[in-house]
């Protein structure tokens, strides 16, 4: 059946997830989160989730919904830790708009060696190229991986970008900002790990808590 209304645009505050132990501990701790409404919403069936975050980069609540015919029901809430996941490529001399034509991916930051930097800084002992999946997205940092995974074996010219002499280090990068009172974990399938290593990437990992 097809939900007849929109999922509830609540604050956490409304919602009766706020007087578990859990939200009540992280609204004591971080107020911003009070007032916060659904940075997003997605509806598939009769099942629905809101997303809440009080910081981009930062953790997210995720609170889950189902339609009962009449109205939405609040069910389990999730946290999900902030997670950027890139391709990075650190480089010696070459020009990062060749990395662009050769992958077919429009960088989220490239500069070269040398080149003045994007605060008026002299320049740089060597040059990146990155590119992140899904900025800013609600998704598990596992499910990041597995879409950028995806997406550089669908580049025919990827081992030729990796094997050129001026790419000094190639690897995926995974940022996480978890939660203080459930910090969460990162678990690759082994089957993941196996294309990682198939593509010769590196995986370089960061951990943090908000």
């Amino acid at each position: 059946m097809v939900p007849a209304v929109a999922l509830p645009a609540l604050p956490l505050v409304r919602l009766r997830a706020s007087r578990t132990d859990l939200l009540r501990t992280l609204l004591e701790r971080q107020p911003a989160f009070v007032h916060a409404t659904p940075a997003a919403a997605v509806v598939t069936g009769d099942r629905g989730v809101t997303s809440y975050r009080s910081a981009p980069g930062s953790f997210c609540l995720q609170v889950h919904w189902r339609w009962s015919g009449e109205a939405w029901d609040e069910r389990e809430v999730v946290v999900v830790p902030g997670a950027v996941v890139a391709l990075r490529l650190v480089l010696d001399d070459v020009d990062p708009a060749a990395i662009t034509r050769a992958l077919d991916l429009v960088p989220t930051r490239a500069f070269g060696k040398r080149a003045n930097g994007s605060r008026g800084s002299a320049g740089h002992d060597e040059g990146l190229w990155i590119h992140e999946v899904w900025p800013h997205g609600f998704q598990f940092a596992e499910e990041k991986v597995a879409e950028l995974v995806a997406l550089l074996r669908a580049r025919p010219r990827l081992r030729e970008v990796l094997a050129a002499r001026g790419v000094t280090w190639a690897g995926i990068t995974v940022k996480l900002r978890g939660c203080v009172e459930r910090p969460g974990g990162f678990a690759l399938e082994p089957t993941l790990v196996a294309d990682l290593a198939g593509l010769s990437l590196a995986l370089d990992l960061e951990l943090g808590v908000d």
